[in-house]
């Protein structure tokens, strides 16, 4: 099944309002924006690791260095939680100055003409594009304009128990690399009683993310290139979907949400888990066992490719003094000193490569944690995390998402559950 669809250009209905109320307010009342340069605006999740690193890091000493106060407003912790503040906000005409967004919210802003483009202000401030990899400044690059710069930085790792594997009769120092050396260790584990299971992934409560990156991994997509057709319905899909199929099938996999996969893993009961490498720090302490982090494995014949999760940097000041200052804040959040005070404090990656290199900030930091070496390593193999386009992006992930979870409990075949999936999603894109 080939489900195409025309390329719609139409943007979420909370944020076309907000644009069009926006654009003819200016000049007068709220709508007009902030015009004070020595105060910015900046609204966040209010999850502890990333408001207290952002209090922390455009502080006082932030202020008296740049002579720029920021005012912090919190949204709930959860990205989409910020993505439906931001809405409300802009829909009544305040605008925040910078917002950090979901990574794979960047795009809507950008499809709205909200966020505003970083490249002139790159090129004024002499933007030292050294510090980053390159695969890192693409992720929030559409059109040919950087729209958001990564700021939190979490990716799908593979979590191993040492114990469980060496029971087993497996090698803890050699991670499966391919996905049939992850099936051959999976049933290792489960036919040598070392876990129940050998290895599992939260697919049914992560937004697709994890999906995607074992997706994009494979070579497939969720839209071809022009954005014509839905193509999660071809091979490299649904050859996934049916390989984790068979191992839950072939009991060496469970279907398991993502709190629940961290608690089985910390038991013993799964051998191998994928996922988040921000919670690495979480997991080691508390394990009552030795485990092993490394890069995630890839289907067979596939090359890594390695979706972001967490949170990007946006502008949405309108006033050029403004994004100026705004511009400043943004550097500071993902310069070597801010990226050193979130990664020391949460189980993210820095995206800062100069705050990993210097001794003063986190030179030391993989010598002394090597279970970060993962995720660092994944940075080189960044790709943007795919959201659909127009103004049912977040309905069509669901219709996906739903898909996944019909075809890994068995509720429909795989090839039936995507085929569905298909024509929703092409339904949806095209309203």
């Amino acid at each position: 099944m080939n489900v195409t669809i025309t390329r719609r250009r139409a943007l979420m209905g909370a944020l076309a309002v907000a644009a069009a109320g926006t654009a003819t307010a200016c000049g007068s009342g709220s709508g007009a924006g902030n015009t004070d340069a020595k105060t910015i605006n900046l609204l966040t999740s209010s999850d502890p690791k990333i408001v207290n690193n952002v209090k922390r890091t455009l502080g006082a000493e932030f202020t008296r260095r740049t002579g720029i106060t920021v005012k912090i407003e919190q949204a709930g912790p959860a990205w989409t939680e910020v993505d439906t503040r931001l809405q409300a906000d802009l829909t009544a005409g305040h605008r925040p100055d910078v917002a950090l967004v979901g990574i794979n919210s960047v795009r809507t802003y950008a499809d709205s003409k909200l966020a505003q483009p970083l490249n002139e202000l790159m090129a004024q401030a002499r933007f030292d594009a050294s510090q980053y990899s390159p695969s890192l400044l693409n992720v929030g690059r559409f059109g040919g304009r950087t729209m958001g710069l990564p700021y939190s930085v979490s990716t799908l790792v593979l979590y191993l128990n040492v114990d469980v594997l060496r029971k087993a009769g497996l090698d803890p120092d050699r991670a499966p690399a391919t996905f049939s050396e992850l099936r051959a260790y999976a049933a290792k584990i489960v036919r040598g009683k070392a876990a129940r299971y050998g290895v599992a992934w939260a697919y049914s409560t992560d937004s697709n993310w994890a999906l995607q990156a074992m997706l994009d991994s494979a070579g497939g997509s969720m839209m071809d290139p022009a954005e014509k057709h839905v193509t999660v319905n071809r091979r490299p899909m649904v050859s996934l979907l049916q390989y984790w199929r068979d191992l839950v099938q072939e009991r060496t996999s469970t279907v398991i949400a993502s709190a629940d996969l961290t608690a089985a893993f910390l038991r013993g009961d799964v051998g191998m888990m994928l996922q988040s490498s921000s919670q690495s720090t979480a997991v080691a302490a508390g394990a009552s066992f030795p485990i092993r982090i490394d890069v995630l494995p890839v289907p067979d014949g596939g090359r890594r490719r390695t979706p972001p999760g967490g949170g990007s940097a946006v502008i949405f000041a309108r006033d050029e003094k403004v994004q100026g200052s705004a511009w400043k804040v943004v550097q500071e959040l993902i310069g070597p000193a801010g990226q050193t005070q979130l990664v020391k404090t949460s189980g993210y990656t820095s995206v800062n490569q100069r705050a990993l290199t210097e001794p003063r900030y986190l030179g030391n930091l993989l010598r002394k944690e090597p279970l970060r070496s993962a995720g660092v390593a994944e940075i080189k193999t960044l790709v943007p995390w795919y959201q659909f386009p127009g103004a049912h992006a977040v309905e069509a992930q669901k219709q996906l998402q739903d898909a996944v979870v019909a075809a890994m409990s068995g509720t429909k075949p795989v090839r039936k559950a995507l085929d569905d999936a298909a024509q929703s999603i092409s339904g949806l894109l095209t309203r």
